[in-house]
C-alpha cells in the first residue's frame, strides 16, 4: 500500500523545478495583510493559488508522457491516483502552514494576537475551497488529460470565486441569517467544511480512479 506513497514523492520530484514559483506566495500574502485582510482570507487566497500552481503536474506528465512511466512503475492505478491525491493536498498543507507562520511573524512583530479558533477556521473554509476546486478538477485531467481538460478546469476556479462573490451579497438578501448564524457558530462551520472537503476528496478520488482506468 506504500505506493501511493511513491507516486506522491515522484509528483515531488517531477514538480521540484517548479516549486521556486511558490515564493510568490509570499508576495500574496504580504500584500493581502498590508490591506487588513484576516487569516481567514489569506488562509482561503492561499488555497487558492495552491490549486492553480499544483495542478501544473498534469501538465509536465503530459508534456513529458510521464503516462508510460507510470505504468512501468510496479504500482496499482489506485496508488497512481491516490498518489496525486495525497501531492495535491500535501501542496496544500504546506500553502497553509507558510501562511499562518507568515501571518504569526507579522503579528508578532506588529504586537498583534493571532487566536487559534481563527487558525482553524481558516483551515476549514481554506480546505473546503480547495477541495472544491480540485476535487472536480483532478478527475477531468485524469479523464481527458491536460490539454483536453484545461479549460474546463477553469470552471471550479470560477463557481467557487463567483460562490464567494454571492456569500459576501448575502448581507442584503433573506440568507444573510444563514450567514449570521454560521459567523456565530463556527464550531458548526470548522466541523461542517472539514467533513464536506472529506467527502468531496473522497468522491473525486473514486471518481477519477474510474476515469484514468477507462483513459488507459
Amino acid at each position: 500500500m506504500n505506493g501511493f506513497i511513491k507516486m506522491a514523492k515522484l509528483d515531488f520530484a517531477t514538480m521540484k523545478s517548479q516549486f521556486w514559483a511558490y515564493l510568490s506566495l509570499v508576495a500574496i500574502i504580504v500584500l493581502f495583510w498590508t490591506m487588513g485582510s484576516s487569516v481567514v482570507l489569506l488562509c482561503t487566497s492561499g488555497a487558492w493559488f495552491t490549486a492553480l500552481m499544483a495542478i501544473n503536474i498534469f501538465a509536465i506528465q503530459e508534456k513529458n508522457g510521464l503516462d508510460r512511466l507510470y505504468g512501468s512503475v510496479s504500482v496499482k492505478l489506485k496508488e497512481i491516483v491516490l498518489g496525486r491525491y495525497v501531492f495535491m493536498f500535501l501542496n496544500y498543507l504546506m500553502a497553509f502552514f507558510a501562511t499562518i507562520i507568515l501571518y504569526f511573524g507579522v503579528g508578532l512583530f506588529l504586537n498583534e494576537i493571532l487566536y487559534i479558533t481563527d487558525v482553524i477556521t481558516g483551515f476549514s473554509i481554506s480546505f473546503l475551497m480547495f477541495s472544491a476546486i480540485t476535487g472536480v478538477q483532478m478527475p477531468m485531467f485524469f479523464k481527458m488529460g491536460y490539454t483536453k481538460a484545461k479549460v474546463w478546469g477553469l470552471v471550479p476556479f470560477i463557481a467557487v470565486l463567483a460562490l464567494s462573490i454571492a456569500i459576501q451579497s448575502f448581507a442584503n438578501t433573506p440568507l444573510s441569517g444563514v450567514v449570521a448564524f454560521m459567523q456565530s457558530h463556527k464550531d458548526i462551520l470548522i466541523i461542517g467544511g472539514i467533513l464536506a472537503s472529506c467527502i468531496i476528496q473522497f468522491l473525486s478520488y473514486r471518481i477519477a480512479v474510474v476515469a484514468y482506468r477507462k483513459r488507459r
